[in-house]
């Protein structure tokens, strides 16, 4: 029986099969650098995403810096004012009254800072970090949180010590002085009725001691000032920085 062979079909030659070798090479190579390039550039989009809100937190976090510092301030000057009463306690100046006009300033709720987490938790947690590419846009955010950290460390020995002074102020004031307010749930004070307050003991070595927790729970809030102004400079850097390396206006 004769065979016949279709005249199109015939073997492939070496060079024919490295050819063709080389071409899907060549598809599979050029199909793996676009999808890298797909992925850089994804990437890039997303550490500039996270690079405005980086700049839009801090900015925030500015402006609560400076309403935190200002409020503390107030705090310093009060604790000075009962500290120097306690002191000199006995004198004309220096009496119930006087004790009881200042003593609500020093001992309200504490005046913190609760810097804007948004960014920050993504770039910690979802690995975001590994996307700033530019290293001292990297750096500058790193810093911040270090600083971050070292304010709200300081808060704990603000609540610490504010907690010594409330336990010593139960034990002097008589806080009927100061009602509370049904509708703002805060405490209220009197002149006329503060006038006439009088302290729940009148040894002067417990007046001169809680004098002395004033003195030392006034240089707690100022190293907490201390530290609200080293992350406010610190915010203002990492933004113009941020700003700078990613052409941000």
């Amino acid at each position: 029986m004769e065979v016949h062979h279709h005249p199109d079909i015939r073997k492939k030659n070496f060079k024919e099969y490295v050819f063709e070798g080389l071409m899907i090479f060549m598809a599979v190579t050029l199909g793996f650098f676009a999808e890298k390039l797909r992925e850089k550039k994804a990437d890039h989009t997303k550490e500039v995403e996270f690079i405005v809100s980086m700049i839009e937190d801090a900015q925030t976090d500015t402006a609560k810096i400076q309403k935190t510092i200002q409020l503390n301030k107030i705090r310093v000057l009060k604790l000075d004012t009962i500290a120097n009463r306690c002191f000199y306690y006995g004198s004309k100046l220096n009496n119930d009254a006087s004790l009881y006009s200042v003593v609500k300033a020093c001992i309200v709720h504490p005046d913190f800072l609760s810097p804007v987490e948004r960014t920050m938790s993504q770039l910690k947690n979802a690995g975001g970090m590994r996307l700033i590419q530019n290293i001292e846009a990297a750096n500058s955010i790193i810093f911040y949180d270090e600083i971050i950290k070292k304010v709200l460390n300081q808060q704990d020995y603000y609540e610490l010590h504010l907690k010594v002074l409330l336990d010593a102020t139960e034990h002097l004031f008589n806080m009927k002085y100061f009602p509370l307010n049904a509708k703002t749930l805060k405490w209220e004070s009197n002149a006329e009725a503060l006038s006439s307050a009088k302290l729940i003991r009148h040894d002067k070595i417990l007046i001169t001691e809680y004098g002395n927790k004033a003195k030392i729970f006034q240089g707690i809030v100022i190293y907490y000032i201390i530290r609200l102004e080293e992350a406010k400079q610190h915010a203002n850097q990492m933004i113009q920085t941020l700003k700078r390396e990613y052409h941000i206006k």
